[in-house]
């Protein structure tokens, strides 16, 4: 039997890579014990058992199982694969359906109506202990935060922890009090950064600190004396006035009332891939309102809004939706059509063939196709009555050598496994009868399938991905010109006025 490894540690500072080691080791031992041959480790450090999102290398796991390289998982116990037992059940479903079994190598559970009964309790207890530690570590803050001590993770920046409590931490509070007191003379969050490297202050992991940064420090109340574990009250010294946080935070209302704040920031699906074919410009997305107040958001020539050039640029403005919903309707119906799918699908698998050649994957089945054809030469000879000691154990040799090329040939295809055709059809199939409703599908259309679109003010020309050379070649907008073939888009209803 082929299998796997999976190990897991939770975060805490008694938690290291030695826990790992120490399940990876009995893992083996029991994999040595069973005859079981180990292809890969997967390990998740400092994660939660409850946390099946953040577990990276689970999840990797669970991907691979789908292509059915392995047989088996093993993990030192039940806990180590979770401890919340509906995601227990639904991953245990999946690996049944690709005929996976789970394994422990600490745990002893039999086969039969009994061992599903012992797993479904130790799956139980597992979840119980996750639900009791997380109300003792609660009862724990809440009693830390009643004696006015720290409670949870590092200081914010501008204190320390000394003692359990919070204290000032004068080389940080400086920056804390700068970055108020010149938001409050006027600065923008950007000048501040300015000013902030010119001066070399860095954040705490030895970088610079982002404008993201600013905010978060603005909207701290630590740094007005007020902090709370859900109702307790914390001491933590002030770095600033109540009366300069008020000032900051008028000035915040303020901002928010000034018009750029109601710009929204829309998505535009052809962001830096449309172009405006009259004079080559980039179409960039603007927003206009109707006499009744209606907002319209729609594409513009850049050279026309800005009015660069010697001249004017011609084109009209396309409404957002329209522009895209016509890329999107003609790249389903004009190119994702059988035959084509049928075409890309080919040329996918000849493009592997010929690029993604595993050079010791065909070595290795090679050499196993040349140990099977030796080992069938000594059967023949040995129905014929040849046999001697010798040839009992070059057929040993040869089986074990066997059985030692296929676990290399599945470590390999773990590693990298091929595509197949019908892989490649139900993928481009999902484009085809994607939910055009739906804009992260025709946001992932446009961005898998369309290189570029030229719009004139009779017609839009859409041109698609063609190669992996990443689209070096220039397209220019005069080629399309004299080609009577590109389908017209009607430019419908009125040209909303800009604001």
């Amino acid at each position: 039997m082929n299998a796997v490894i999976y190990a897991r540690y939770s975060p805490g500072p008694r938690q290291t890579d030695q826990s790992i080691e120490g399940q990876v080791r009995d893992c083996m031992t029991y994999a040595k014990d069973n005859d079981i041959t180990v292809l890969d480790v997967y390990a998740d450090r400092h994660i939660s058992g409850s946390d099946f999102e953040g577990r990276a290398e689970f999840n990797r796991m669970l991907r691979d199982a789908e292509k059915k390289q392995f047989e088996a998982i093993i993990v030192w116990k039940i806990d180590r694969f979770g401890r919340d037992r509906e995601e227990i059940a639904l991953n245990k479903i999946k690996l049944k359906r690709h005929g996976i079994r789970l394994l422990y190598a600490k745990e002893i559970i039999p086969d039969g109506p009994e061992g599903i009964i012992l797993e479904s309790l130790m799956e139980g207890l597992a979840e119980y202990y996750i639900a009791d530690l997380r109300q003792k570590v609660k009862r724990g803050q809440r009693e830390n935060a009643l004696k006015g001590q720290v409670v949870g993770g590092q200081a914010p920046y501008g204190y320390k922890v000394v003692n359990k409590t919070y204290q000032v931490n004068e080389q940080e509070a400086w920056v804390v009090r700068y970055v108020f007191e010149n938001y409050d003379a006027g600065l923008t969050a950007v000048e501040i950064l300015d000013n902030l490297e010119k001066l070399g202050v860095k954040n705490r992991k030895g970088s610079l600190i982002t404008k993201n940064g600013i905010y978060v420090m603005l909207r701290n109340e630590k740094y007005i004396g007020r902090y709370f574990y859900e109702d307790i009250p914390i001491p933590i010294p002030a770095l600033i006035s109540q009366e300069l946080w008020d000032s900051v935070h008028a000035k915040f209302h303020k901002h928010a009332k000034h018009p750029a704040s109601y710009k929204a920031t829309e998505k535009y699906l052809l962001s830096l891939k449309a172009y405006c074919g009259e004079c080559g410009s980039l179409l960039v997305g603007e927003c206009g309102y109707g006499k009744k107040g209606t907002r319209y958001s729609y594409y513009k020539c850049a050279a026309k809004k800005r009015k660069h050039g010697s001249r004017e640029c011609t084109l009209k403005t396309y409404r957002k939706d329209e522009l895209e919903d016509f890329v999107v309707y003609h790249t389903i119906n004009d190119v994702l059509q059988d035959d084509v799918i049928e075409y890309l699908s080919d040329r996918v698998i000849d493009l592997q063939a010929r690029d993604n050649t595993n050079l010791r994957l065909e070595q290795l089945k090679t050499a196993l196709k040349d140990t099977r054809k030796a080992i069938n030469n000594i059967l023949k000879a040995i129905e014929q009555g040849i046999i001697t000691s010798s040839t009992k154990q070059r057929l040993t040799e040869l089986e074990a050598q066997a059985e030692d090329l296929k676990m290399h040939i599945a470590r390999e295809e773990i590693k990298k496994p091929s595509l197949t055709k019908e892989h490649i059809v139900y993928w481009l199939n999902l484009f085809k009868n994607g939910d055009v409703a739906d804009p992260d599908f025709k946001q992932r259309l446009i961005d898998v399938f369309v290189h570029s679109v030229y719009v004139y003010n009779e017609k839009v020309v859409i041109a698609y991905n063609y190669s992996d050379n990443n689209h070096s070649a220039d397209f220019e907008p005069e080629i399309f010109r004299c080609s009577d073939k590109h389908r017209l888009m009607r430019h419908r209803g009125f040209e909303p006025r800009t604001t």
